[in-house]
């Protein structure tokens, strides 16, 4: 088992952008590329280098393999793209996380590992795990949430089926939620997770019965994971602490808050463990204000909700936490110098697409 310590990282450590090995970059291209499609034009439309692309050794900006993602789906016309990758791919390309994980003992064990060393594959994602449970929760550090399914859906499904290989069981989780929401049909990803899995939730969360943190590994190998546990402890030794920016954490607070009306500068200081008064500072400190932030997210989160058809325009302002449709409509007209449904009709005629009418947030 990895020794313990405290993770929690100090609020005013240096901040750098996220990174990722690209795994799920790499597979996302190899998939396109079977398709037929232009997968370098995809990484172009996604900021990402050709060299950068194909190198085993660089890693990837998490931003710029969200796009990819995005990008990629759009082209293949998957919306569960991520969830496909994690069920159909050979999850051993995860490289050595996959083996200290499988070789763990127990179940429980294995979650652990992921909990613990996960940041080798993408440091923009920390694993959470709630004592005496096996249920884990999924944080974005230093990324927009709001900007990611892909890569989240990837993350929970990999997860579920390597609890299924490594311990010989058909697992099914007691629950599963995501925070973005739906897109379309998704009875393919309820049906192979086993149960109901709610969208639009205030959290992303996987969890197990906690009695599966006893089941027995078939794939448990002491002598490899030995070695395994004293390379990625070795890791984190040289690791340099990281801090999730003001804004995105901001942003973080917000995302789940919006359906229920409550993205208040006084609930989101309370989630960030300051007063109000402390936010606002802060937030000014960097040019910033808190009301600016929410009309950002909201205009970016409304224009990625326009290209889901399942969405009324009624449901739409719900989600962004208005009460009254007139009041998302006068906003989205200052955002965007067009009305929901004008935007909507752009869209849905292929002459809109979400490049072209992004918001810039700066």
């Amino acid at each position: 088992m990895p020794r313990g310590r405290n993770d929690q990282l100090p609020r005013d450590a240096p901040v750098r952008s996220p990174s990722t090995t690209g795994v799920l970059s790499k597979l996302a291209a190899d998939r396109a590329a079977l398709a037929g499609l232009d997968v370098g034009h995809l990484f172009r439309k996604a900021g990402i280098s050709a060299v950068t692309a194909t190198s085993s050794e660089s890693r990837i900006n998490v931003r710029n393999q969200i796009e990819f993602l995005n990008v990629t789906a759009e082209a293949l016309q998957d919306k569960l793209l991520g969830f496909h990758l994690a069920r159909e791919s050979d999850l051993r390309e995860l490289g050595a996380l996959y083996y200290v994980m499988a070789s763990a003992a127990k179940l429980g064990e294995t979650v652990d590992y992921a909990v613990r060393y996960s940041f080798v594959i993408n440091d923009a994602i920390q694993i959470h795990k709630a004592p005496n449970s096996l249920s884990m929760e999924f944080e974005h550090v230093g990324v927009e949430r709001h900007i990611d399914t892909h890569q989240i859906e990837f993350w929970a499904t990999s997860l579920l089926r390597m609890a299924r290989i490594f311990t010989g069981r058909e697992l099914v989780p007691v629950s599963a939620e995501f925070l973005h929401q739906s897109k379309g049909d998704v009875s393919e990803l309820e049906r192979y997770y086993g149960c109901g899995v709610n969208f639009g939730s205030q959290r992303d969360r996987l969890v197990f019965d906690p009695q599966d943190a006893e089941l027995r590994n078939a794939t448990a190998d002491p002598f490899l994971n030995k070695f395994l546990v004293e390379y990625y402890e070795g890791i984190l030794d040289r690791r340099q602490l990281k801090q999730n920016p003001l804004r995105i954490r901001v942003e973080n607070a917000i995302t789940p808050r919006l359906p229920h009306g409550a993205a208040v500068v006084g609930n989101i200081a309370s989630d960030l463990g300051m007063s109000a008064r402390t936010l606002s500072r802060r937030l000014a400190e960097e040019g910033l204000t808190f009301s600016g932030i929410l009309d950002d997210i909201r205009s970016n989160l409304a224009i990625r909700y326009l290209q889901n058809n399942d969405l009324s325009i009624s449901q739409i302002a719900w989600l962004l936490g208005y009460t009254e449709v007139s009041s998302f409509v006068h906003a989205f007209q200052r955002w965007t110098g067009k009305s929901p449904t004008h935007l909507r009709r752009q869209i849905v005629q292929g002459d809109g697409t979400e490049e072209n009418h992004k918001v810039d947030s700066q």
